[in-house]
């Protein structure tokens, strides 16, 4: 699979299920309504993308 924008994206929120499950939280999409809350994946082209510092490139 391809990696998605959203793993190195400053507005990755990730959520973990009770039952392990992972999904990712775009945390732009609760002010820009363009944005889809849980984008389905990998996203390769995103309109909010900002890489994050703290994530590395691949």
């Amino acid at each position: 699979m391809r990696e998605s924008l959203c793993e190195r994206c400053r507005h990755l929120r990730e959520v973990l299920s009770g039952k392990g499950s992972r999904f990712l939280l775009c945390g732009l999409s609760l002010t820009d309504r363009r944005l889809v809350k849980y984008p389905p994946q990998p996203v390769v082209v995103c309109a909010g993308y900002e890489a994050a510092e703290d994530r590395p490139a691949p």
